[in-house]
C-alpha cells in the first residue's frame, strides 16, 4: 500500500474512532509518522481526503442498488441487502455521525451527497415496489405509499448512528448498535411484509448477525 492509500485509510480509521471534527492533518501525519509535506504532496487538505472517502460510500450504495438480483427477490437477498446497507454506514460512521457539519464545510461534498441521497431514496422506493410485485409486500397506505416507505427506510438507515450517539454521548457506537439498526429497519417494513416472507428474512438476518458477532 502506497502512502496515498495509507493516508486515506488512516484518516478513515481515526475519524471513525474520534469523529471527523476531532481529526485534522496534524493528527493524521502523527499517526502515520510521516511529514506534513508527504501528506500535502497527495492532498490539499482534510476536505479533499473526505471527498475521496465519500467516493467509497457513493460506490457502495450504487452497487447495492444496481446489483443483479433474482426476481422474485428471495428472503435471503432481502435480509442481506439491509444488512449490507448498514455495514456501509458502519465502515464510514464518521461521515454519518458528523454529517451536518461536514456538508456545511464543503459545498461540493454537499451537492454530491444530495444527489446520492435522492438516487438512493429512488432505489429504495423501487425495491419496495418490486417486493409488492413479487407478492411479498402489501401496498403501503398513506399519502405517498411506496415513496414514504423508501424515505423512512433511508432516514433510519442514515440517522441510526447519530441516534445512538445522542443516547450515550460518552460511549462509542458498536457493531451491536449496528445490528439493532438493521432490526429497526425491518420493523419499519414489517407491517407491510407477508408474514411467511418476514419470518424467513428474520431467520436469515439473525444467522448473519450471529455469524458477524462470532467473527468480531
Amino acid at each position: 500500500m502506497g502512502n496515498r492509500e495509507r493516508i486515506i485509510e488512516e484518516t478513515r480509521a481515526l475519524m471513525n474512532e474520534h469523529g471527523a471534527a476531532s481529526i485534522g492533518t496534524t493528527q493524521i501525519v502523527e499517526a502515520l509518522k510521516i511529514s506534513p509535506g508527504n501528506l500535502y504532496y497527495h492532498f490539499k487538505n482534510k476536505e479533499e481526503i473526505i471527498r475521496i472517502l465519500f467516493d467509497d460510500v457513493e460506490r457502495a450504495l450504487h452497487e447495492l442498488l444496481t446489483a443483479d438480483i433474482e426476481i422474485p427477490i428471495s428472503a435471503a437477498r432481502f435480509a442481506g441487502f439491509y444488512l449490507r446497507s448498514l455495514e456501509v454506514v458502519w465502515d464510514n460512521r464518521f461521515f454519518y455521525g458528523g454529517l451536518l457539519q461536514l456538508l456545511r464545510n464543503d459545498e461540493v461534498l454537499a451537492e454530491r451527497y444530495r444527489k446520492v441521497q435522492a438516487d438512493t431514496i429512488d432505489g429504495l422506493e423501487g425495491l419496495a415496489r418490486q417486493f409488492y410485485k413479487d407478492g411479498n409486500m402489501a401496498k403501503p397506505k398513506g399519502r405517498n405509499g411506496f415513496r414514504s416507505l423508501g424515505l423512512n427506510t433511508w432516514l433510519v438507515w442514515t440517522n441510526w448512528i447519530r441516534y445512538k450517539q445522542t443516547m450515550s454521548p460518552t460511549q462509542l457506537v458498536t457493531r451491536e448498535d449496528l445490528a439493532e439498526g438493521v432490526c429497526q429497519i425491518f420493523d419499519v417494513l414489517t407491517p407491510y411484509l407477508d408474514p411467511d416472507f418476514e419470518r424467513a428474512a428474520r431467520r436469515v438476518l439473525a444467522r448473519e448477525l450471529s455469524a458477524g458477532s462470532a467473527d468480531g
